[in-house]
C-alpha cells in the first residue's frame, strides 16, 4: 500500500495544482482512479461557515486542483457536502468552495435528502441513511483537512465521509455510540459503505490542539494522497507525531482486521520525511474504552471524564444548545447551562462553537488518574 506525501509551501494555484497532481501520480496516476465519462463526487470538509485561513475546512484551491484533474480525464466532477451546522449555501460561499465551483463551471450539490444504503458486513451499522444523490456518482473522492479532533483524536479522509450523513442526522450517532471506540467502529462501517476511489488530505495548513474547529493553525505544508483512506489517515497521524494506530478509528479498523498496518505502508514523495509535533486535543479517549476498575467507574461519569465548560467568549448564540444530541444544554437569560447528568461527552458543543467559548475540564478523579499515570 502506497501513501504519497508531497510538499506545498502555500495555496498559490500553480503550487497546489502541482502538489496535488504529483501526489496522485506517485500512487499510480489519475488514470488508475478516474475514467472518461465518470460522474465524480468531490467531497471536501465543510464543517461550518468559516473562511479558509482558519484551517477548519478544505482549502478551495485544493478542491480546484482536484476538479481540474478530473476534468482533464474527461470525467464529470461535482462538489458536495453537508455541514453539521450552518446554512449549507452560506457555508459553501464563505469557505470559498462555491466560488471555485462557479469559476470552474461545475455543480455544487446541496446534500438535503437521504436514502438508505445497505452494508450487511457492517459491525455496528448495516444500513446507513446517506445523501440520496450518492448513488448517482460512479466515483467519490474524499478531499479532507488535516486536523486534530477532540472526540476521534484526528480527522482526515475517513471521518470526512461523516458529511455524507445529512445535516443534524449526525447527532443520533453520537447518542447511539457514546463510547469513542464504538463511534470509531461506525466510521469504519461508513467508509466501507461509501468506498471512495481516492483520498486526498489538505495539510498545507492544518490544525492542532482543540480541533476540529477551535484548535490552532499549523503550517504543515503537505498534501497526502492514497487509494486507501485508512492508510492516508495513519500516515497523517504519524506525521502529526501521534501514535497513529492508537487513534480510535485506526484502532477500530485494526481490531476488525480491515485496514493496513502502519509498518506495511510505503510512503513516497518529497515530504515523506517530514515530521511534526502537533499539540494533542485535551481528550479523545473515554474511560470506558480503557482499563479502569469498575468500582472506580461507578463513582460517577462527571469525575471520570473531561466535561465541557463555557468560558467568557460565549455570546449565547444558541448553536451549542440547538445541536446538542442529548439536549443537555439550555440558555436562560442569555446564559448557557449544561446538565452534566444528560451530557454524553461527545464534545459537539466544543467542536461546533464559532466563538471558541467551550473549554474541556478534566474531572477530579480523571485528573488524579492522569497524575499517577493510570490514564494518559
Amino acid at each position: 500500500m502506497k501513501v504519497s506525501v508531497v510538499k506545498a509551501d502555500n495555496y498559490n494555484i500553480e503550487i497546489v495544482d502541482k502538489a496535488v497532481n504529483d501526489a496522485v501520480n506517485l500512487i499510480g496516476g489519475w488514470q488508475n482512479f478516474i475514467k472518461k465519462g465518470d460522474k465524480v463526487l468531490i467531497k471536501p470538509n465543510m464543517l461550518t461557515n468559516v473562511t479558509p485561513e482558519k484551517a477548519v475546512t478544505t482549502h478551495p484551491e485544493v478542491v480546484r486542483a482536484v476538479i481540474k484533474a478530473v476534468k482533464n480525464m474527461g470525467a464529470l466532477p461535482a462538489v458536495g457536502d453537508s455541514p453539521g451546522i450552518s446554512n449549507l449555501k452560506s457555508t459553501a460561499k464563505r469557505t470559498g468552495i462555491l466560488t471555485i465551483c462557479e469559476e470552474e463551471n461545475v455543480p455544487f450539490v446541496y446534500f438535503k435528502q437521504s436514502k438508505a444504503y445497505n452494508y450487511m458486513e457492517g459491525r455496528f451499522i448495516k444500513q446507513f441513511e446517506l445523501v440520496d444523490c450518492l448513488s448517482d456518482f460512479d466515483k467519490i473522492i474524499s478531499v479532507a483537512k488535516m486536523k486534530t479532533h477532540v472526540f476521534m483524536g484526528v480527522t482526515g479522509a475517513v471521518k470526512n465521509l461523516f458529511g455524507c450523513i445529512v445535516g443534524t442526522d449526525k447527532a443520533r450517532f453520537h447518542l447511539r455510540m457514546q463510547k469513542h471506540i464504538d463511534f470509531a467502529h461506525v466510521m469504519v462501517d461508513l467508509y466501507q459503505t461509501i468506498k471512495p476511489t481516492l483520498n486526498i488530505i489538505d495539510g498545507i495548513t492544518a490544525m492542532e490542539g482543540q480541533g476540529p474547529m477551535s484548535g490552532d493553525v499549523v503550517d504543515a505544508k503537505i498534501i497526502i494522497a492514497s487509494s486507501d483512506g485508512f492508510a492516508a489517515d495513519l500516515i497523517m497521524a504519524d506525521k502529526m507525531g501521534f501514535d497513529a494506530e492508537a487513534m480510535p478509528i485506526a484502532a477500530a479498523g485494526i481490531e476488525e482486521k480491515r485496514i493496513v498496518r502502519l509498518k506495511d505502508i510505503k510512503v513516497v514523495g518529497d515530504g515523506k520525511d517530514e515530521q511534526f509535533h502537533f499539540a494533542k486535543p485535551h481528550t479523545y479517549k473515554s474511560m470506558q474504552d480503557t482499563y479502569v476498575p469498575k468500582f472506580i467507574l461507578k463513582l460517577g461519569q462527571n469525575q471520570l471524564t473531561s466535561k465541557p465548560v463555557i468560558n467568557k467568549n460565549c455570546v449565547a448564540c444558541g448553536r451549542c444548545s440547538h445541536h446538542c444530541p442529548p439536549k443537555a444544554i439550555t440558555i436562560i437569560d442569555k446564559k448557557v447551562n449544561i446538565d452534566y447528568q444528560k451530557c454524553i461527552r461527545c464534545y459537539c458543543c466544543q467542536e461546533l462553537c464559532p466563538h471558541q467559548a467551550v473549554d474541556l475540564k478534566d474531572g477530579l478523579i480523571l485528573s488524579l488518574l492522569k497524575y499517577i499515570g493510570i490514564y494518559k
